[in-house]
């Protein structure tokens, strides 16, 4: 992007939750080694938002991981995204910062930006569509232009519906979309206008 190109109000852009701001393919490959003793899962071989569709895993294994993670994401260990809370900080000492996620509850998420942001996890609107195709409402509710989100289902169904949103590039979501993509937190925050500080 040129500095002469028009930069995002960071007021009118939200955030997807894991696979944006927490590393959920690192907590998937550790607990997986940890817990289970499948210790060969490189994050590339994860090529599908399904990834029961990309590793020889049990099935009632890869969902029993992903449960765990949901459930409690602090036991679990579940980290950030390199850049995300030095990043989210900044945009938040600027601008009201929203996440929705698609996660059925919202305690575990709530606990994690605690955990992470401290005070600033007050400031942080968080919302829970609890289904990846209804994100639209909620971020239309928020005044929201701009999304970003690791599941290009999701962005281009929000494209579709004249949103602008951007793929958090990640293994799954490589190949399977023409839209804008990001692939750090530093490129996130260079497209968004925030002063220095």
């Amino acid at each position: 992007m040129t500095s002469q190109a028009a930069k995002i109000d960071p007021g009118l852009i939200g955030f997807d939750f894991d696979g944006v701001i927490a590393d959920i393919g690192e907590a998937f490959i550790r607990l997986a080694c940890s817990k289970y003793d499948y210790c060969d899962v490189k994050l590339e071989q994860l090529r599908s938002f399904q990834v029961e569709q990309c590793l020889d895993l049990p099935v009632g294994t890869i969902e029993q991981i992903f449960d765990d993670i949901l459930k409690d994401s602090i036991a679990t260990e579940l980290r950030p995204i390199n850049g995300a809370v030095e990043s989210l900080k900044r945009l938040h000492s600027h601008s009201p910062v929203t996440i929705i996620t698609a996660r059925p509850e919202i305690g575990p998420v709530r606990d994690w930006l605690q955990r992470y942001f401290g005070n600033h996890a007050e400031g942080i609107k968080l919302i829970t569509s609890g289904d990846h195709d209804d994100k639209e409402r909620y971020i239309r509710q928020n005044n929201l232009l701009y999304f970003i989100d690791d599941r290009a289902t999701t962005c281009i169904k929000l494209a579709e519906a004249g949103l602008k949103p951007l793929v958090f590039s990640q293994p799954w979501n490589r190949d399977q979309h023409d839209l804008p993509a990001v692939n750090s937190w530093k490129e996130i925050i260079d497209l968004v206008e925030v002063p220095e500080l």
